[in-house]
């Protein structure tokens, strides 16, 4: 019988569950832990559908799912996410749980994680680095352009212009793509020469064409390494 139930969020394009980076997560769990998907919409503006809503509203919604699944659960919870997942959980244990004492949650898990703290001197995540209520149980892989990145690289910035952006027109779109450019060139001159912005272009690159992001968390045991980490929770 479960003793904890991990409530997950998986990727961008996969929000009801099936990457394999959570798929490997989930077999390498042990019967003490029940794995539960929790779905949301998991879409990132027009970069999943020239209609689909923003990151920021696709993440507010998980986190709403994600306090109704813990609240529906018998179990003390972990909750946790992949990738886009990982914001929802973020969300939720930010802005949800400390109005919520009522739901027993033990720890954040995240993989792939955007908000990843600081690690090997200067790197981490390609969002804001946060705090959280709850013990943070994590893992990334080197070289992930989302979990791993430089902290100065200006590919950073650009998730501070597409975070709310839903393009829904021509019009939206290039103005988005003028943002972007915007916030990635934005630094002194000779910006292209810099160290951080080779490292940007490095990332940019690992992330379409890479699997740092996505099969190396399966691949490479880092899914299993968070698995045991959440399995140290069990009560």
């Amino acid at each position: 019988m479960p003793e904890l139930e991990l409530f997950w969020c998986d990727g961008t394009w996969a929000g009801r569950g099936g990457s394999p980076a959570s798929e490997a997560l989930k077999r390498s769990l042990r019967p003490s832990v029940k794995f539960t998907y929790v779905s949301y919409p998991g879409m990132f503006g027009p970069a999943t559908g020239a209609h689909h809503m923003s990151a920021a509203e696709s993440i507010e919604a998980g986190a709403r799912a994600m306090a109704a699944a813990v609240h529906a659960s018998p179990h003390p919870a972990i909750v946790g996410g992949y990738s886009q997942g990982c914001q929802v959980a973020y969300k939720f244990a930010r802005d949800i749980l400390p109005k919520r004492p009522e739901l027993d949650v033990r720890a954040v898990a995240a993989m792939g994680n955007p908000h990843e703290p600081l690690h090997r001197g200067a790197r981490g995540g390609i969002a804001d680095r946060l705090t959280l209520p709850r013990k943070l149980l994590s893992v990334w892989a080197p070289g992930d352009p989302i979990a791993d990145i430089h902290k100065d690289a200006p590919l950073r910035s650009a998730w501070d212009v597409v975070e709310f952006m839903s393009v829904r027109d021509q019009a939206s779109a290039l103005r988005w793509l003028d943002s972007i450019a915007d916030a990635v060139t934005d630094g002194p001159q000779d910006w292209w020469r810099r160290p951080d912005f080779i490292a940007s272009l490095i990332a940019a690159r690992d992330y379409v064409w890479g699997t740092q992001h996505t099969t190396d968390y399966a691949r490479f045991g880092h899914a299993t390494r968070l698995a045991r980490q959440i399995e140290a929770m069990v009560p």
